[in-house]
C-alpha cells in the first residue's frame, strides 16, 4: 500500500508539473485549454480535502506541510491522517 501511495505521489507531481507548463509553456493554442481545466477541477478537489482536515484540525493537529501535503497530493496525503482518526475514534469506543 506504502509503494502504491509513493507510485500515486509521484503521478501527481508530474501532474502538477504538466498543468504548471500547460500554463507557462508555449501558447495556449498548442496545448488546448483542457490540461487547465482538469487543473482546476483537481484543485477544486484538493481545495474541498484541505476544509475536510480543517474541520478535525483540533483533533489531528496539521502542520502547514500536512496542508500542503493536500494540496499538492490529494487523497494521497490523507492516508495518515485518515488512520489517526480512525484509531483515534476506536479508542473513544
Amino acid at each position: 500500500m506504502k509503494v502504491l501511495n509513493l507510485v500515486m505521489r509521484l503521478v501527481m507531481l508530474v501532474f502538477w508539473a504538466g498543468i504548471i507548463y500547460a500554463l507557462v509553456g508555449p501558447e495556449i493554442a498548442e496545448v488546448g485549454s483542457m490540461p487547465l481545466i482538469l487543473g482546476a477541477v483537481v484543485l477544486f478537489m484538493h481545495l474541498l480535502q484541505m476544509l475536510m482536515l480543517k474541520q478535525v484540525a483540533s483533533v489531528l493537529h496539521p502542520t502547514p506541510k500536512d496542508y500542503l501535503a493536500v494540496l499538492v497530493f490529494g487523497s494521497f496525503a490523507m492516508h495518515h491522517h485518515r488512520a489517526r482518526l480512525k484509531e483515534m475514534m476506536e479508542q473513544k469506543r
